[in-house]
């Protein structure tokens, strides 16, 4: 790796390095999914709170289906949310439906399908041993257990967990507001109908935007600004007073009419590197009024690559989160892949063989094709010192969208 370069793993631990916190609030249930738990959540009972069945059949005694053949008498049936009107005796039993409590007395239900009902009795075809197909209480959950820590980014199965211990709310990180802005003569409005030539529309805003609300972000739309000092200057301004983070797309690199790093880098002190990455070589990064600035490259796939892995990362690290980056594994190449060995290169890809996990790339590789990554589910991930591998290989693979599974400590 050339000197110059720097790796993608120590920028992103001096970005987390200096990252503020943001404050908790409590949120009620209906709207928890995508929040970072900052609070653990204890349970504060049993689940399930009574030993239930866990199959449609009847309730019964062990001792009376130790062997097979066994008839006994049914003395009525146990709905869902209903209960026994009485206990289980000797050769007695319950019709029982799965979910519902186990009447006294019984320890074992024997499946419907095991069974012939008729005029009273229950004939048991096989045998059954104790307990078998008995939910017990707090099997799932123990009253105390600590059942979400945090630092958890909640999704639903947490929700559904918290409504079952009859937990309303719980209390989470505030979440970020994100000022986003584009950069650029050339830019236009998604919406221009006909471009004049050297014009291009604004495919980065957009996508930000979107980026930041998968974080957990809110928005705060700064618009398009032409590459004009003065007004680069006024919306940066706007941003440290309405925002907690600020994104910004474009102007980074080394030409002559890269604003945003003149302004930002002369004047504020934001550091402007070259990293050993592929796309997305230039990166700005500094704390600006207080906050952190992220200056993204121009074209959209670095924009994109760049957005997962320095500011979700650090989005998420703001908010509390312990996991903060995509999963990682192994797979197998499909086609040929190449780069340049000086940089860590994500290369997009997709899966044609989920027993392998073979890929074969999307397309053509250049930063500025936005097709490709859209027709992607994971990046193919090229260590520095790796300009090929050939079919048949083995690849790390980069699922970016999936859920994080790792920490920062992870890499």
């Amino acid at each position: 790796m050339s000197a110059d370069l720097r790796p993608i793993t120590a920028v992103r631990s001096k970005i987390l390095s200096v990252l503020p916190s943001l404050e908790s609030e409590t949120v009620g249930l209906g709207d928890l999914a995508g929040r970072v738990l900052t609070r653990p959540v204890v349970a504060p009972e049993d689940v399930p709170g009574w030993d239930n069945s866990g199959m449609d059949g009847f309730a019964v005694r062990a001792g009376d289906v130790a062997a097979e053949g066994a008839v006994l008498t049914v003395l009525g049936d146990i709905p869902a949310g209903g209960v026994a009107s009485g206990p289980v005796g000797p050769g007695e039993a319950y019709k029982i439906m799965t979910g519902a409590p186990m009447p006294e007395g019984a320890d074992t239900v024997v499946r419907v399908e095991d069974t012939t009902e008729s005029d009273g009795k229950v004939t048991v075809h096989k045998a059954y041993e104790r307990g078998t197909y008995v939910r017990t209480r707090g099997g799932d959950v123990k009253a105390g257990d600590e059942v979400i820590p945090a630092g958890v980014r909640l999704g639903p199965a947490h929700v559904g967990v918290m409504a079952s211990l009859g937990i309303t709310g719980a209390v989470v990180s505030r979440r970020p507001r994100v000022a986003v802005l584009s950069t650029g003569d050339e830019l236009r409005p998604a919406a221009t109908p006909e471009l004049e030539p050297g014009a291009i529309r604004d495919s980065n805003r957009p996508m930000l935007v979107a980026l930041v609300e998968t974080a957990g972000g809110i928005v705060v739309d700064m618009g398009w600004i032409p590459d004009d000092p003065d007004r680069l200057r006024a919306v940066i301004g706007r941003a440290v007073a309405e925002a907690d983070v600020i994104i910004s797309s474009g102007g980074v690199s080394m030409g002559d009419y890269d604003v945003v790093k003149a302004v930002l880098g002369g004047e504020l002190g934001v550091e402007f590197l070259s990293l050993a990455m592929n796309p997305g070589k230039p990166l700005g990064f500094g704390l600006v009024g207080g906050r952190p600035f992220f200056g993204l490259p121009g074209n959209p796939v670095s924009v994109l690559v760049s957005f997962e892995q320095f500011a979700r990362p650090a989005l998420l690290a703001m908010q509390g989160a312990t996991r903060i980056l995509r999963p990682r594994v192994h797979g197998r190449a499909g086609a040929r892949f190449t780069s340049d060995p000086a940089k860590e290169a994500f290369l997009r890809a997709r899966i044609t063989d989920h027993a392998t996990l073979e890929v074969v790339p999307t397309g053509g590789q250049g930063s500025n094709m936005l097709s490709g990554v859209a027709a992607a589910d994971c990046f193919v991930v090229l260590p520095v010192g790796v300009d090929v591998v050939e079919p048949g290989d083995s690849v790390i693979l980069e699922l970016f969208g999936a859920p994080e599974n790792r920490s920062a400590d992870d890499e």
